[in-house]
């Protein structure tokens, strides 16, 4: 009877024990999704199941609808996957690459000398025709023209954009908005696009002002104040007060108006883009209204720049720095800090700036966000090509949902900016962002870093991420496309984007000007 007896206590035995490793097991899950929402880092995406989720390993809690929480978030004994520290390298593209991607560039401005700039010669992309004049492309990549050139260079490219952009404001718009905030404009005479589309886009006024600020103090330096009065700045009711005037005008008066986003998708009136680049704007607004004797007007811009710069912390959410509450996690935020920052203006606090604390934690959710969603990343790793590659947002569908090569350019610049403005201030980043830095890193919370040390390792890290789109554009002769296949990593989308250009070479520029501060150590 024993004999028989044996199994079935085994088999008793058995169970009892599978009982009690479930019960095991469900206990410490239960512990291990036991996280503060302030330390919840996403593990989903837009539109993620509570099964999905799960079946990733992670944690399901819904924290209300539009809420800024994760709903699917890392267990607290785990931590997304940390992108791999880069191969050190020479620079991502040498000189002969960068003259042709300048010449790519170039090509895609001043349409038929009508002063134009089109987003993409390409016309049958997923997303249709963009043989168009975008405002927010063209107005980055001019700034980006005159960042990146000598003034004698581009003066009368610059000259051509600024007629482009008068006939525009003087334009009658067809589609019941202001004429300043009108996303695009066929090419290339320049008349208003009246298809379907997201309207308003209300950083046009404030990206087109900034530009044209920028061009106009480069025309004072050089002599030719008389042609700021004349178009730019007139004191008068010419050309509405001339460029600059007219749009900052309508920022000032409308910035908590509601608008579409950086990529036209959604709606919002308090979009992180939008208040950095409106900050921005404003504060330089205010001294050049000074500058050319408009105190009144100084005081306007002055006024509406300090109520700009309020909200400015409400998009800090104590773990990263969100977009706006329906698009939380976007790489909008990394070209904001970017595009919206003045840290070399003492009108400006370094606030929300490459290399502070905000803006640092904001980059490792994101690339640790994309690094677990996109294989090729995951590909290239194995491939012992260094970096990572981003796109726009966790759940984006358009094309298939891929990395771009201008989200994936402006991380690299993130971490070339943080490392000069270091050697240019003469100290690290503050100790909450060294200590963010330093996971980013790979290195030890005690690890102890000099100036020159972190200068060369946040170098070493945009060069990584350059050299993974290096790899991918190469087979193409440098052209660059808008996207990044996020399985197979061919190009995609749109061909020659103005935009992928501008923020390569503005990449590149940052790193030049990061090791002449290295030189002078």
């Amino acid at each position: 009877r024993r004999v028989h007896g044996e199994p079935r206590d085994s088999f008793m035995q058995v169970v009892a024990l599978f009982v009690v490793l479930v019960a095991l097991a469900a206990c410490a899950n239960a512990q291990s999704c036991a996280v503060a929402n302030s330390s919840k880092v996403d593990c989903g995406y837009s539109g993620i199941t509570e099964q999905g989720c799960q079946s990733k390993g992670c944690c399901w809690q819904p924290a209300g609808q539009n809420s800024i929480i994760p709903w699917c978030f890392f267990p607290a004994s785990t931590s997304p996957p940390s992108p791999p520290t880069p191969i050190p390298s020479g620079a991502p593209f040498n000189s002969t690459e960068m003259e042709l991607m300048m010449g790519f560039f170039l090509d895609n401005i001043n349409i038929d000398g009508q002063g134009g700039v089109v987003a993409s010669p390409d016309t049958t992309t997923p997303g249709g025709s963009y043989y168009y004049h975008w405002m927010r492309d063209a107005a980055l990549s001019m700034r980006t023209l005159q960042l990146v050139s000598e003034f004698s260079q581009i003066d009368s490219l610059m000259q051509s954009y600024v007629g482009w952009v008068l006939r525009a404001q003087a334009d009658s718009d067809p589609n019941g908005i202001d004429v300043r905030t009108e996303p695009k404009f066929f090419l290339p005479d320049g008349g208003v696009y009246t298809g379907g589309w997201c309207r308003p886009q209300t950083d046009g006024p404030a990206l087109r002002s900034t530009t044209l600020m920028l061009y106009a103090k480069a025309l004072i330096e050089g002599g030719n104040e008389a042609y700021v009065q004349e178009y730019l700045y007139t004191g008068s009711s010419a050309y509405n007060g001339g460029a600059i005037k007219y749009d900052l005008d309508w920022v000032a008066a409308n910035w908590e108006s509601n608008g579409c986003d950086l990529w036209e998708e959604v709606q919002s009136n308090d979009f992180f883009w939008n208040r950095i680049n409106f900050r921005r704007a404003l504060y330089m607004g205010a001294a050049f209204a000074e500058s050319m004797g408009d105190s009144a007007t100084s005081a306007t811009y002055m006024a509406a720049a300090e109520a700009v710069n309020a909200t400015i912390p409400n998009h800090w959410n104590g773990q990263y720095v969100y977009e706006a509450t329906n698009r939380p996690q976007d790489t909008a935020s990394i070209l904001g800090f970017n595009n919206g920052c003045m840290d070399a203006d003492p009108l400006v606090s370094l606030y929300m700036c490459p290399g502070t604390y905000e803006a640092t934690a904001t980059i490792e959710v994101l690339e640790a966000t994309f690094n677990q969603a996109f294989e090729i990343n995951q590909i290239d790793t194995k491939n012992g090509i260094p970096g990572v590659m981003v796109g726009r947002y966790p759940g984006d569908t358009y094309a298939g949902g891929n990395p771009w090569i201008l989200t994936t350019c402006a991380l690299a610049e993130n971490y070339y900016r943080a490392a000069e403005a270091a050697l240019r201030r003469r100290s690290l980043p503050d100790d909450k962002a060294m200590v963010v830095y330093r996971r980013i890193f790979g290195l030890d919370d005690a690890a102890t870093l000099e100036l020159k040390d972190f200068a060369l390792l946040a170098a070493n890290y945009g060069d990584g991420i350059l050299d993974r789109i290096h790899y991918h554009v190469a087979p193409y002769g440098f052209h660059l496309s808008e996207q990044i296949d996020r399985n197979t990593g061919v190009e995609l989308s749109a061909t020659d984007l103005t935009w992928s250009y501008g923020t390569a070479l503005k990449a590149m520029y940052w790193r030049g000007q990061l090791f002449a501060r290295l030189a002078e150590l």
